[in-house]
């Protein structure tokens, strides 16, 4: 092996020798665990028991990191959570490194059927909380770009009625930039309830 070929840059030297960057890495992810957690605890609270499915309910919120989302950290909350072998329904919220938070509601088979309807109904409280809808085919996806999410302001009623039929999965997302943070906890809470709202006949 050629050892001149695995040379680190000068910033890269710089970075590798000091460990405070990255300890003050995995203290903002504690942190962000720790909001979570507060708002998994006032979603519970909050929950309108005859909207939300009772089986995406009794599961419990789960909290989770990871370090490759797209090369960077994510954690993620999904609550409330029921993904089944073709059914889905789903809130999940996600801090992506670098980007911002973003929460989403996830549907699919039965519950796409329940709730698309609805949903369709809705429109225009959607587009007044600023939510996307997914127009890419892989539903794993998170980035807001323009293969993959559209702004549900930006479209006509019609075009968001096709697009909620369009795939056999829907997602409705929006995102709270990290500028925001010290009101993180309630944006997030809010946009939760007003997916409870889009989803209440």
């Amino acid at each position: 092996m050629n050892a001149a070929k695995i040379q680190l840059s000068a910033e890269e030297l710089e970075l590798v020798q000091n460990a405070d960057w990255l300890l003050t890495k995995n203290n903002i992810v504690r942190k962000v665990f720790e909001l979570f957690g507060e708002v998994a605890h006032h979603i519970r609270e909050q929950i309108p028991a005859t909207v939300v499915p009772p089986e995406a309910q009794v599961i419990s919120p789960k909290i989770s990191k990871g370090e490759n989302y797209n090369g960077l950290p994510y954690v993620m909350l999904d609550y409330p959570r029921l993904f089944d072998k073709a059914d889905f329904f789903a809130i999940r919220t996600f801090f992506w490194w670098g980007h911002y938070f973003s929460v989403t509601l996830h549907i699919k088979g039965k519950y796409k059927s329940m709730f698309g309807p609805v949903l369709k109904d809705n429109i225009t409280l959607l587009a007044r909380n600023n939510f996307y809808i997914c127009v890419g085919k892989d539903e794993w996806r998170h980035e807001f770009t323009e293969d993959n999410y559209v702004e549900v302001s930006a479209l006509s009623r019609i075009a968001v009625e096709e697009m909620l039929l369009a795939n056999s999965f829907c997602k409705l997302s929006a995102k709270i930039t990290f500028q925001q943070w010290p009101y993180a906890q309630e944006a997030l809470i809010d946009l939760h309830l007003a997916l409870f709202r889009a989803i209440q006949h």
